[in-house]
């Protein structure tokens, strides 16, 4: 073999420190960043998460390594992701970005800008792609918050007009359009919009504004478009710049013209309470302080236990079930002795059927009122939504134990299991199947089972691992044992553990050096053919 020059050799070694230097910048850019940055492969799993993903979904980068990208997204936005990646893909797009929502380990959701760029193979089909992610919650929130002032104001019952320091209006809400009948109001004086006899007035408050600041107006008569007066009551406010300089006024109209007709009023407020107690959908019965039925209306269905003729004029305690009677007639000694309104359930058998009922009782002057609502249907929706809540918690424990023995090849002949948390007798079956099913479909010759994340290692743990290790032998298989800590090297040693069946290393580092080497080493004597 030549012996190759130690100044090329000198010069190679100092570029190669120099490019790694380079990447240990860049990593620590990548690991220190407060962007989510990921790498995923071409199955759309992660393949590399940096410690942004704590904040972002609430899961150290480890537990979400060879998970679906997608699972991370807000469940309603994960149709519409899959079907967009898939298009852009397909179109081979160079980039893109786009929001979506995370759905944090927490239940918060937060919105956030994705940026993905996709790396093709040599054969142009998707090798992997890099997505680098950005919390845009807070603008999100402010762009909400500011359409729903924009909403509110737009939308509120009150007039509201901006107007420059001359009284010319550069804004007027829908309200006010509508009091005064204008198909526009833009551009137009409020002073002319003021009744001629008024103008006076509001043309003296409104220049008291800058001083005073804020000015309730008096009542001010409005012309309409139609030439009608419309009554209302002002308030005006100065509006400034950022260096307090006054830069117009804004005025809100209530229309109160219907209050001066004092008599319509009233009787229409009458109707209203009328049609909003027979649009209550509960049945509602008036009781006196002894118990008896006063008055009554029927719900929607006119569903009545006795007709009305046999229980008006007549108290509880005549026409109910005796329990039930007793139960009302404890809830109305309770109601009168504390004014404090009273809700029970009770049953009746009605057609043949248990019906369940919900009541909430009140004082209605020296009467009380009590409104009945029949929940049977809402009640069973509840123990059928529990029922099926259950199912879910089960299906999710599930995906969970799977999750909870991840097997990932590092290198041709080498696969990786970590492992966190406590071990019981089933995870234990399942890390012996997980490995055995893994080395037979990687071929795999080590395998590295790393507890660095089980904090207690006991004669369960530790015969688990045994036999995992005897099992693997079998089929040709090294284990190669890390994360050893001193407490659990105490244990092992006390329980009296053998290990003759595995390799131990101090590190996951040091036992994925030593399953490279042994790879290595594996190759160059395997015979040429």
């Amino acid at each position: 073999m030549p012996v190759q020059d130690p100044a090329v050799l000198i010069a190679e070694n100092e570029q190669l420190r120099a490019q790694v230097a380079r990447l240990n910048r860049f990593f620590t850019i990548v690991e220190g960043a407060d962007q989510l940055i990921a790498e995923i492969d071409a199955q759309g799993r992660v393949a590399y998460l940096n410690p942004a993903a704590q904040r972002y979904f609430g899961y150290e980068p480890a537990e979400c390594l060879g998970m679906p990208l997608l699972e991370f997204l807000h469940p309603d936005d994960r149709p519409s992701a899959q079907r967009l990646l898939a298009e852009w893909i397909q179109s081979r797009q160079p980039g893109t970005a786009i929001e979506y929502r995370i759905k944090h380990r927490d239940g918060t959701v937060l919105y956030t800008l994705w940026t993905l760029t996709p790396h093709y193979d040599d054969t142009g089909s998707l090798a992997r792609a890099t997505a680098i992610v950005q919390d845009v919650s807070e603008l999100h929130r402010a762009t909400e918050e500011l359409v729903t002032f924009k909403s509110l104001i737009e939308l509120a019952p009150d007039g509201i007009a901006i107007t420059d320091l001359q009284l010319t209006i550069t804004y007027a809400n829908l309200a006010l359009h509508t009091m005064l009948g204008y198909p526009s109001l833009v551009g137009m004086s409020a002073l002319e919009l003021v009744h001629p006899p008024d103008r006076e007035t509001f043309q003296a408050i409104v220049e008291l504004l800058p001083s005073n600041h804020r000015q309730e107006l008096q009542t001010i008569r409005y012309a309409r478009h139609d030439g009608a007066l419309m009554t209302a009551q002002s308030a005006a406010i100065v509006l400034r710049d950022r260096q307090g300089n006054p830069i117009g006024f804004g005025l809100t109209t209530l229309d109160i013209s219907e209050r001066i007709e004092a008599a319509e009023t009233l009787r229409r407020s009458e109707q209203r309470n009328r049609d909003l107690i027979n649009a209550i959908p509960d049945l509602m019965f008036v009781l006196s302080a002894d118990g008896t039925f006063l008055d009554y209306k029927t719900d929607p269905t006119g569903t009545l236990l006795l007709p009305p003729e046999a229980f008006l004029g007549r108290r509880v305690t005549e026409v109910m079930p005796l329990p039930i009677a007793d139960q009302v007639m404890s809830h109305i000694e309770a109601l009168l002795r504390t004014g404090i309104m009273q809700t029970f359930t009770y049953q009746l058998p009605i057609n043949d059927q248990i019906e369940e009922y919900e009541a909430r009782m009140t004082l209605s002057n020296s009467d009380i009122l009590v409104l009945t609502r029949n929940v049977t249907g809402q009640r069973r929706a509840e123990r059928e939504r529990e029922a099926m809540k259950e199912q879910i918690i089960q299906a999710q424990q599930a995906a969970l134990r799977e999750l909870s023995t991840p097997l990932l090849p590092i290198a041709d002949g080498v696969v990786v299991m970590p492992l966190i948390g406590a071990i019981d007798s089933n995870r234990a079956q399942q890390i012996m199947e997980t490995l055995l099913y893994g080395v037979a479909e990687y071929n795999a010759q080590v395998a590295i089972v790393d507890i660095t994340g089980v904090k207690v290692v006991d004669t369960q743990v530790a015969g688990a691992l045994i036999r995992a290790a005897q099992a693997l032998r079998m089929l040709g298989a090294q284990v190669v044992l890390t994360g050893i800590s001193p407490e659990i090297a105490q244990t092992m040693v006390h329980i009296g553990a053998e290990l003759r069946d595995m390799i131990t290393k101090a590190t996951l580092q040091d036992g994925i050096r030593y399953a490279l080497d042994r790879s290595v080493a594996t190759k160059k004597v395997a015979p040429r053919l």
